[in-house]
Protein backbone atom coordinates (compact mmCIF):
# COMPACT_ATOMS: atom_id res chain seq x y z
CA UNK A 1 0.00 0.00 0.00
CA UNK A 2 0.90 3.72 -0.37
CA UNK A 3 1.28 5.73 2.82
CA UNK A 4 -1.72 7.78 0.97
CA UNK A 5 -3.82 4.39 0.99
CA UNK A 6 -2.79 4.10 4.16
CA UNK A 7 -3.82 7.12 5.82
CA UNK A 8 -6.96 7.70 4.00
CA UNK A 9 -8.09 3.79 5.41
CA UNK A 10 -6.92 4.81 8.92
CA UNK A 11 -8.87 8.23 8.74
CA UNK A 12 -11.62 6.24 7.42
CA UNK A 13 -11.32 4.18 10.88
CA UNK A 14 -11.35 6.55 13.71
CA UNK A 15 -12.63 5.06 16.51
CA UNK A 16 -12.56 1.17 15.51
CA UNK A 17 -9.67 -1.09 15.41
CA UNK A 18 -7.42 -2.00 12.19
CA UNK A 19 -4.69 -4.31 11.90
CA UNK A 20 -1.50 -2.77 10.67
CA UNK A 21 2.01 -4.47 9.24
CA UNK A 22 4.64 -2.36 10.18
CA UNK A 23 7.57 -1.81 7.78
CA UNK A 24 9.66 -4.53 9.54
CA UNK A 25 6.81 -6.88 9.05
CA UNK A 26 5.35 -6.95 12.65
CA UNK A 27 1.37 -6.94 12.78
CA UNK A 28 -0.60 -5.30 15.44
CA UNK A 29 -4.56 -4.44 16.20
CA UNK A 30 -5.07 -1.31 16.98
CA UNK A 31 -7.55 0.76 18.30
CA UNK A 32 -7.19 4.63 16.33
CA UNK A 33 -8.32 7.76 18.36
CA UNK A 34 -7.06 10.12 16.39
CA UNK A 35 -5.47 11.24 13.38
CA UNK A 36 -2.88 14.41 12.69
CA UNK A 37 -1.27 14.77 8.94
CA UNK A 38 1.75 12.52 9.45
CA UNK A 39 0.26 10.10 11.54
CA UNK A 40 -2.75 8.78 14.25
CA UNK A 41 -2.44 8.22 17.90
CA UNK A 42 -3.51 4.37 18.97
CA UNK A 43 -3.88 1.76 21.81
CA UNK A 44 -3.54 -2.01 21.45
CA UNK A 45 -7.20 -2.97 20.49
CA UNK A 46 -6.98 -5.88 23.17
CA UNK A 47 -6.22 -3.04 25.80
CA UNK A 48 -9.78 -1.21 24.96
CA UNK A 49 -11.95 -3.61 27.11
CA UNK A 50 -11.20 -1.01 30.15
CA UNK A 51 -9.26 2.87 29.48
CA UNK A 52 -5.99 2.16 28.18
CA UNK A 53 -2.81 3.07 29.95
CA UNK A 54 -1.14 4.77 27.01
CA UNK A 55 -2.00 6.24 23.95
CA UNK A 56 0.92 6.33 21.67
CA UNK A 57 1.40 7.58 18.01
CA UNK A 58 2.23 6.08 15.09
CA UNK A 59 3.50 7.27 11.82
CA UNK A 60 2.41 6.58 8.41
CA UNK A 61 5.61 5.89 6.98
CA UNK A 62 6.15 3.41 9.74
CA UNK A 63 3.21 1.46 8.12
CA UNK A 64 3.36 -0.76 5.40
CA UNK A 65 -0.18 -2.21 4.87
CA UNK A 66 -3.21 -1.49 6.94
CA UNK A 67 -6.31 -3.40 6.88
CA UNK A 68 -9.76 -4.40 9.03
CA UNK A 69 -9.09 -5.49 12.15
CA UNK A 70 -8.97 -9.39 12.43
CA UNK A 71 -7.63 -10.02 9.20
CA UNK A 72 -3.84 -11.04 10.01
CA UNK A 73 -3.34 -12.94 6.87
CA UNK A 74 -0.24 -11.85 5.22
CA UNK A 75 -0.68 -10.99 1.52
Amino acid sequence: MTTDEIERFIRANVEKAVCVVYTGGEMENLFVHKVDGEGFVCDLAAEMTRPPACAYWVRFTDVSEARPAGDETTK
